[in-house]
Formats: structure tokens, C-alpha cells, sequence
């Protein structure tokens, strides 16, 4: 009696595994626009094109690949391999029957037959959580984008024009198509114009999964602001960007209104009526405490040398952001040393005034690479620079005329420094390591170039070449007789 081997046929989970490394970016689940979520693992549409061949050896690779193919859906507008010089050169080709295609038009006709697939289909529409599309694409193709997100029940994030965020009336379609039937939504943003629609949330909660909400600019008072974040009970990350109408009333526990909700993550930007004395009332409830995991504070009203008063009372946090451009240099006498033990990365980026006579942004990274050598971040792992040179610091002021304000004791934490500044586009790194005696050996790390054009496609085709479908034809100029992934 002949036996089948485990090897083929491997669980689910396994064929996942290994699929996935045919099409990476299939496991993107991140709610992140389709610009900042672009992978750099070889060209996309062609590792879905490979993926969807693996879909057809046989039914069960057809199961696991058709997961991968439709859980995390991306329509990119153009290939970024040789691919598109030659499928350029097709399109050129127009004849009577077939006219020619522009750039744009491409998304668009991809949108279209992924539209068509779910209407032929009843069980594909239940799997698609994401879906990301060009810029120009959402912003052109409205109605055909509330045609497809009607099909998506399961809908947790999609890529959407400007014009739903500020309540235009060219996206009233597609807003009620989303309220409608799109009701487990994880990430929605709210713009100038749209004030009322957000304070309704209160009264009817269109999204009740939410979990990312980002507010811009708007003109909300501080009651109905807590009032609509507490219909919300799975938010976990709010981002107030120049929300000039919110004050440290939102934060006060004994406000009228309810208690401005516990969350894991918190961004303010611009938002200057919100103080540290606000921020400092937050913290201090246990709850926030044990809740609070990443804060960032970008050109806010908060000083970035008081954030020694925030460390203490944010017992759970481990990302700390802090963006500022300030005049003057650190009040050294004043100011404690940042201390705490759960921060594990810090982005700690000062710059300072180019028209003042002394350079302020120094005083502050000389305070930071103190605060280092004192011992009070232990568990720091990453940290990001606005200073070409703080890794010299580290170097240098152990055994300089600085070394008596350091506290007693060896360096023993691991870490890596990303320096850059103003002009520069890339983050230099660095790795920071114990030496022993009070030394420090800073080495910088140089990183194999595996995202240039050359490495990228080369990784890919040997990825994909590991699992190619018996007797089909891998090369370039192959004809596209297969139905299967017309949309790519």
C-alpha cells in the first residue's frame, strides 16, 4: 500500500509559511495607506503573479494561496521590474478593437476585474480584510471603489479619497456605502468640515471596532471630544493634530463629560493648548498607567526638557517620540535626568533655531548622553538622533573633564544609535557595546544594499523559482492564458 509522505501534504500553516515568501507583502496587515506600506522585497505585482500560479499545482496549495491572495489586497499601478518596459510596450500596440491605455487607466481596469471576480464569487468577498490603492486611483475612481467595498462585509481598512475625511459631497456614495455595510472598520481619520458627522458618533456609532483614529484640525469642544472617544471601546491609538480647541480639560478625571479613555498609543502634534501639566494629570490615573505603551509629542506646547516629569508616571511605556524645535539651550540646573526602566526606543530628535547665536540643539544631546551613562534608560534599545556626532559622546565624555557628574558603574546595555540631520536623507547607525574599565566600543554598521533594483529582482526570482508550477513558462514573454489573476 503505497503512503503519502507528510511532505506532501504539509498542514495549512506550513503552506503559509512558505507561500509567504513567495508574496511578502500579502502579510502586510498594518492599517498604513499603500505609499507608506511598500515592501521591499522584489517587485509586488509579480510575486502575486507567482503566488497565483502556486495556487493551481493543486487544491490544497489552492487553499492556502488563495488566503494569501485576497486577505491583504494591493493594486499597485505599475510593475517595478523589467516587466513594465515590456508591458508598456504592449499597450502601445493599440489596434480597432483594443484602443490604447494610458498609465492611469491601468489601476483602474485592475479594480474592475477584482470587482468582477467578487461577483462571481460568494465566498472570496468574506476574506479580504484590507485593501490598498494608489493615490490617484481612490481619488478618481470613486464610484467603482463603493462598487467594490459593497462586496467586503469583513472590511477592516481600505484606502480612501480626501474627500470622505472632510465630509465632501462627491464621496456621499461611497460614506454610506462604508456606514452601511462596512461596519467592522478598524481606522477611520477626521478632517476640517467634518465636525459634525464625528460628534454624531456619540448618538449613532457607524464603526464600533475602531481601533486608529486620527483627528486633524478640527473644531471640536473638549465635552463632545470625550463624549465620541468613549463610544469607541477598542481604541488603542488616537493621534491630535493641531487640535487647537483641546485643552487640559480633556484630561481632567473629573470632568463633566467622562474620563478621557485609556489607550496604548498617544500622538499629539501641533496641538499646543495641551500642556504637561495636562499630559502629567493623565498619567497619574493607574489605569493610563498600566495602559500607555508609545508616546509621541511632535511641536507641541510641552518643553522637550520637562519630559523627565512624564518618564516616572508612564510605568508601561516603551516608545517615547519626541520632535521639537526650540531657541534656547537646556535650564541644566533645573531639569532632572531622564530615567525609566521599561523605554526601549527613543526617538529624541531637537533641533534647534539656525538664527540665534549660540546653537541650543548641543546642550540637549549633551543631556540625553548624560542621562545614558547615569544608567536611567537600562532597557534602551533603539535610539534615533538629530546629531551626526552623539555617538562621540559616548566615546569621549567617560574619561573627559565631564566624567564626575556620570553616575558609578559600568555600561551594561546594549543599543543602537540612528544619527542623521537636516540634510541628510538616510539614518546612519551605530552599535553600542561594553568594552569594560568604563569603555565603550561604538562600531558603525554597514548593511548589505539588498533594496537596490539588481538584488531585489535577482531575490525574487530565485524566491519564487523554488516553487514553480511543473511545465509552465517562467520567463518574461510568457502568454497570459490564465484567468486566475487577471487583477494583478
Amino acid at each position: 500500500m503505497k503512503q503519502t509522505s507528510l511532505a506532501a501534504r504539509p498542514p495549512p500553516e506550513v503552506l503559509l509559511a512558505i507561500f509567504s515568501y513567495i508574496c511578502p507583502h500579502a502579510l502586510d496587515y498594518t492599517y498604513e495607506s499603500a505609499e507608506d506600506s511598500v515592501t521591499e522585497t522584489g517587485c509586488m505585482l509579480c510575486n502575486m503573479r507567482d503566488l497565483a500560479r502556486v495556487g493551481l499545482v493543486c487544491k490544497e496549495w489552492h487553499r492556502a494561496a488563495q488566503l494569501l491572495q485576497y486577505r491583504s489586497i494591493r493594486l499597485d499601478s505599475v510593475h517595478y521590474c523589467g516587466m513594465e518596459g515590456e508591458l508598456s510596450e504592449r499597450r502601445k500596440r493599440s489596434s480597432f478593437f483594443q484602443k490604447q491605455s494610458s498609465p492611469l487607466e491601468i489601476p483602474e481596469q485592475r479594480m474592475r476585474l477584482l470587482y468582477r471576480t467578487f461577483q462571481e464569487s460568494e465566498s472570496i468577498p468574506a476574506l479580504v480584510w484590507l485593501l490598498k490603492l494608489p493615490y490617484m486611483t481612490r481619488e478618481t475612481c470613486k464610484q467603482d471603489l463603493a462598487r467594490l467595498v459593497s462586496l467586503l462585509p469583513n472590511l477592516r481598512y481600505v484606502d480612501l479619497p480626501d474627500g470622505i475625511y472632510s465630509d465632501d459631497s462627491s464621496c456621499a456614495s461611497l460614506k454610506a456605502i462604508l456606514y452601511t455595510r462596512c461596519s467592522d472598520l478598524r481606522k477611520m481619520t477626521w478632517m476640517p468640515g467634518s465636525e459634525k458627522n464625528f460628534v454624531d458618533l456619540w448618538y449613532e456609532p457607524p464603526w464600533v471596532s475602531l481601533e486608529v483614529v486620527e483627528l486633524s484640525n478640527m473644531k471640536i469642544e473638549n465635552g463632545d471630544l470625550v463624549q465620541a472617544l468613549s463610544s469607541m471601546p477598542y481604541l488603542r491609538h488616537l493621534k491630535l493634530k493641531d487640535m487647537q480647541w483641546a485643552t487640559d480639560e480633556v484630561f481632567d478625571p473629573a470632568f463633566e463629560f467622562g474620563q478621557f479613555r485609556a489607550i496604548k498609543s498617544l500622538e499629539l502634534e501641533g496641538s499646543t493648548n495641551i500642556t504637561i501639566d495636562g499630559l502629567c494629570t493623565y498619567l497619574s490615573r493607574p489605569e493610563v498607567q498600566k495602559t500607555l505603551e508609545s508616546l509621541t509629542l511632535t511641536n507641541t506646547s510641552i518643553p522637550a526638557h520637562l519630559i523627565y516629569r512624564i518618564l516616572p508616571l508612564a510605568t508601561s511605556l516603551t516608545s517615547l517620540s519626541v520632535n521639537q524645535t526650540i531657541s534656547r539651550v537646556i535650564p541644566r540646573a533645573e531639569v532632572q535626568l531622564l530615567s525609566s526602566p521599561t523605554l526601549t526606543h527613543l526617538s529624541y530628535e531637537i533641533i534647534g533655531e539656525d538664527t540665534r547665536l549660540t546653537r541650543p540643539a548641543p546642550s540637549y544631546y549633551a543631556y540625553l548622553s548624560e542621562s545614558l551613562w547615569a544608567g536611567g534608560l537600562p532597557s534602551l534599545i533603539d535610539l534615533y538622533v538629530r546629531e551626526t556626532t552623539f555617538h562621540k559622546r559616548l566615546q569621549n565624555e567617560p574619561n573627559g573633564a565631564n566624567a564626575g557628574v556620570f553616575a558609578a558603574g559600568e555600561w551594561t546595555q546594549k543599543m543602537t544609535i540612528f544619527e542623521k540631520n537636516l540634510d541628510h536623507m538616510n539614518w546612519t547607525k551605530y552599535r553600542v557595546g561594553a568594552l569594560g574599565n568604563g569603555k565603550l566600543l561604538v562600531s558603525p554598521i554597514y548593511e548589505r544594499p539588498t533594496t537596490s533594483a539588481f538584488n531585489s529582482d535577482f531575490e525574487a526570482e530565485n524566491r519564487a523559482s523554488l516553487l514553480t508550477v511543473p511545465g509552465s513558462n517562467m520567463g518574461i514573454k510568457e502568454k497570459r492564458s490564465s484567468r486566475q489573476d487577471l487583477w494583478r
